[in-house]
């Protein structure tokens, strides 16, 4: 049963058979799916970007993402946001996994890409976003960042962790 239905969510409220028998209810947030992109500058170089978000009440080092437009594929919304969000155009954009960033409550699909031979553009950022700041850091840098806890969000950790395994 939805019990909320939102611009880009919808939220839901099902009573669920386990094993066994038991009956149990799940709540589970509805998302249409995001794409999320680890933008590399140089070989060893890559770029976050400082985002405030309402949910943790605090300003945090991301890499660029966003939900799927309507009609739009996961290749199209990387390369979408990327440019939105960073002002640049990636000259190869490569798969690097599919994750389920929440899987106990968000049906979301999230597939993360690897930008490369980066273009200069110019950024687009939407009325909803409070993007604070883009920096450059090197990989080892970002990973060193991890490790202080200073960066925690799961996407972006996710991929620098994939992208610097031949490094560490």
């Amino acid at each position: 049963m939805i019990i909320y239905s939102g611009i880009k969510i919808n939220v839901r409220k099902d009573e669920v058979t386990l094993d066994g028998g038991r009956k149990v209810m799940r709540e589970v947030i509805d998302h249409p799916g995001s794409a999320a992109i680890i933008p590399f500058i140089t070989k060893d170089e890559i770029i976050l970007i400082k985002q405030y978000r309402y949910a943790v009440n605090e300003t945090i080092y991301e890499i660029p993402a966003g939900t799927l437009d309507k009609g739009e594929t996961f290749f199209e919304c990387a390369s979408r946001e990327l440019e939105e969000e960073i002002g640049y155009k990636a000259g190869i954009l490569e798969p690097l996994s599919i994750i389920y960033p929440s899987p106990g409550i968000l049906s979301e699909t999230m597939h993360l890409y690897k930008a490369t031979d980066l273009i200069k553009t110019k950024t687009n950022h939407q009325a909803d976003e409070s993007i604070k700041g883009i920096i450059q850091l090197k990989l080892k840098d970002a990973f060193e960042l991890i490790k202080k806890g200073e960066i925690r969000d799961a996407k972006t950790v996710c991929s620098i962790l994939m992208c610097g395994k031949n490094i560490f």
